[in-house]
């Protein structure tokens, strides 16, 4: 877990949607741990937004991955009858309160940005204050599966649809080195039902605009998750391991990223004096 005595100065780590193959996500987190590459900021969209949550505030990598196991989808989304969506969206708020308590995105250990989509305007939506469960609700809101979620009069969708790693976003907030995980490699499984042919339809409409987004990272985590289902939480340890396995072969190369960035002694005798000025 990062704090400012032991984060990687500048690092910054995007997660991506991908509904239960987010379980890669914590092993990857786990791996860059390990080689002391921890993140001063992180991004998230979709499951992304829910393991960047969890992780911000201090939940070890194997706990996230225990609880992406136990995570049931469709027990924990309402069935209903609405216009606008299949389920409804409530219960993972529900669940992030659960284990996380009501606590805002502001007061987390590492600065923290979760994507959402307006689903009148088309806007990108950013949460970096607020609520922790509501951020998560709308982010992981896909649409036409589950019913927007409604926050300070905008309805609200899943981030992926316009920016599923949110790369640019790690940027805003300051980040010198930006590390995306895509989870969109890999051909999807045939779907065994309604549910699954609109997420494998979702997910592939989003990977053609990712690709091309995740070019401004300084270091992309694409592992082949051909044969993992989107709905399936039974491959949890195997998503896990997965991520483990392609953050550790990538980590040499954020190493090198992260010092090439590091600045130089004049700018950093330079920022001193500015502040010295200001004092």
């Amino acid at each position: 877990m990062a704090n400012d005595e032991t984060s990687t100065p500048g690092l910054g780590i995007a997660l991506g949607g991908g509904a239960f193959r987010g379980a890669v996500h914590p092993g990857a987190l786990k791996a860059l741990e390990e080689e002391g590459l921890q993140p001063n900021f992180l991004s998230g969209t979709s499951a992304g937004a829910m393991v960047a949550a969890f992780y911000a505030f201090g939940t070890p990598p194997e706990k996230i991955r225990e609880l992406a196991h136990k995570l049931r989808w469709l027990r924990i989304s309402s069935f209903t009858l609405p216009k606008l969506g299949l389920l409804s969206n409530v219960e993972i708020g529900n669940f992030m309160e659960k284990h996380l308590g009501d606590v805002l995105l502001e007061n987390a250990l590492i600065p923290i940005a979760l994507v959402a989509a307006d689903i009148r305007t088309g806007e990108r939506v950013v949460f970096k204050t607020g609520s922790v469960a509501e951020a998560v609700m709308a982010s992981t809101c896909i649409p036409g599966v589950f019913t927007p979620v409604e926050v300070d009069g905008r309805l609200l969708v899943d981030g992926a649809i316009v920016e599923n790693v949110p790369v640019s976003v790690l940027n805003e907030m300051g980040a010198r080195v930006s590390v995306a995980i895509d989870l969109g490699s890999g051909r999807y499984r045939t779907p065994q039902g309604i549910v699954e042919v609109l997420l494998n339809a979702f997910a592939i409409a989003v990977d053609q605009t990712t690709s091309r987004q995740t070019e401004s990272a300084d270091v992309l985590i694409r592992p082949d998750l051909t044969g993992y289902s989107l709905m399936d939480s039974g491959n949890s340890a195997k998503l896990y391991a997965e991520g483990f396995r392609s953050a550790t072969h990538a980590a040499e190369v954020i190493h090198k990223a992260t010092k090439d960035a590091e600045p130089s002694s004049w700018e950093t005798l330079e920022q001193r004096f500015r502040k010295w000025l200001k004092a």
